[in-house]
């Protein structure tokens, strides 16, 4: 969708101080110019909009604190180019025609799409048919070739070692890329999924913020099955969580993110095709960033009141039911697909530091020290932009895992030149 004017034509209301919300920006030439391509990370609207780069700065100030009076005075004060505010308002008008103004549609458009979602017999798989097949027996033999090679493998010693399993790292990356790495970690726990009671999926919110642990009490429907979430414990959940008065309904508040969210999605079809079948209950709970808690001088994600407090309740969930925690999280993101200067072909310095940071990491891991997983990454600053970070740190926190294996380790490409890649690892953890 290309922006143009409409001199003279009858726009919708916008309102008085026009909010942006965030979106998701690229640089683009098109036809000779150059242009912003905004588009919804929240997928509410499946348009997008070029937006000449001109008009950049005037986008800059739509905040919240400003009219479109003063929008243009900011604009021009940064030396922006002065436009007629017919172009201005033809702008904020189709932002808000995509949902991408808060203060605008978006509210209400949200709150009826919130309202089907939650009124549907089950939330439906975002992805059935564009990313895997959406039949199940076409699901089956597609997940069953990542598989193959890793069926009837003999496993690692740490699994006799180990005893019991008490969490899985599994990733969240599209299986075109990454379906190796799922198909040997689901293939090494398929025999000590049978008694599982209760699995607790905690993956990446993309879209969310943080700390912040979102709930739903809709079922996760695969073309392979559904596991029944448990709602009881989602109120238990809620009432903790929602005491908390740094965000208004926090256990809720994001909640629309379950509906398009892959991370737990992936997951769950992986889950449904060992345990579909089986009488346990799942617990999805969607993880907003930790990135506040890695700047300097930050507290530590333990010291969040409500969601230690929710991490309590399921570590003594997990001893009256036998519980498996999965995270559902990638690693690195790292080259210029991700806003890095350096490129990162295949046979640079730069792939190798990454894999060996990747190492220490997953190292932590199965040793069950969520403080020096979180402390690695602190420490350098998350620089590799650890996409997985509070999944896999509640994961290690309410399992209490202390040992495990980690295996499946790849670099995915993530740009057509293959200077961009998403590290991904899977891990059973004892």
């Amino acid at each position: 969708m290309r922006m143009t004017t409409s001199p003279g034509s009858d726009l919708p209301d916008i309102p008085d101080r026009p909010q942006l919300r965030p979106v998701e920006v690229s640089r683009i030439s098109h036809e000779g110019s150059d242009f912003f391509l905004l588009k919804d990370p929240r997928q509410l609207s499946d348009k997008s909009l070029l937006v000449p780069v001109p008009l950049g700065p005037y986008l800059q100030n739509v905040d919240g604190t400003n009219t479109v009076e003063e929008i243009i005075e900011a604009a021009l004060a940064l030396g922006a180019q002065p436009v007629p505010q017919e172009l201005l308002d033809n702008l904020l008008s189709q932002l808000d025609e995509m949902l991408l103004l808060s203060n605008g549609r978006f509210g209400e458009e949200m709150q009826r799409r919130l309202d089907e979602y939650r009124e549907a017999p089950s939330r439906k798989p975002a992805l059935a048919d564009r990313a895997y097949p959406g039949s199940t027996d076409d699901l089956r033999g597609y997940l069953d070739g990542f598989a193959f090679p890793y069926m009837n493998v003999e496993q690692p010693s740490g699994d006799l070692r180990s005893g019991e399993l008490k969490a899985i790292i599994t990733p969240h990356i599209d299986f075109e890329r990454g379906g190796d790495s799922y198909g040997m970690i689901w293939e090494q726990v398929r025999g000590q999924l049978n008694d599982v009671e209760l699995f607790v999926v905690f993956g990446t919110d993309h879209n969310g913020d943080g700390p912040r642990l979102t709930l739903t009490g809709q079922n996760y429907e695969t073309p392979i099955g559904t596991l029944e979430t448990d709602v009881e414990l989602v109120d238990e959940l809620a009432r903790i969580l929602s005491t908390d008065d740094g965000v208004d309904d926090h256990p809720f508040a994001d909640e629309f993110n379950h509906v398009n969210e892959h991370s737990i999605e992936l997951a769950t079809v992986w889950l449904h095709r060992l345990a579909g079948g089986s009488k346990a209950k799942m617990l999805p709970i969607l993880c907003g960033s930790f990135g506040r808690h890695i700047m300097e001088d930050a507290p530590n994600p333990d010291e969040h009141p409500q969601i230690a407090a929710a991490i309590k309740l399921l570590k003594e969930v997990a001893t009256q039911r036998r519980t498996v925690f999965i995270a559902a999280a990638d690693l690195a993101h790292v080259g210029p697909a991700f806003g890095d200067a350096e490129e990162m072909s295949s046979d640079s310095d730069h792939r190798k530091r990454v894999q060996a940071d990747d190492e220490r990491l997953m190292n932590a891991i199965t040793s069950g020290d969520r403080t020096q997983f979180f402390e690695l990454i602190k420490n350098n600053a998350d620089s590799n932009k650890i996409c997985g970070l509070a999944p896999i740190y509640m994961t290690l926190w309410a399992s209490g895992a202390t040992e495990g294996d980690w295996n499946g380790y790849q670099q995915c490409q993530a740009d057509e030149a293959d200077t961009s890649f998403v590290s991904i690892a899977g891990a059973a953890l004892y």
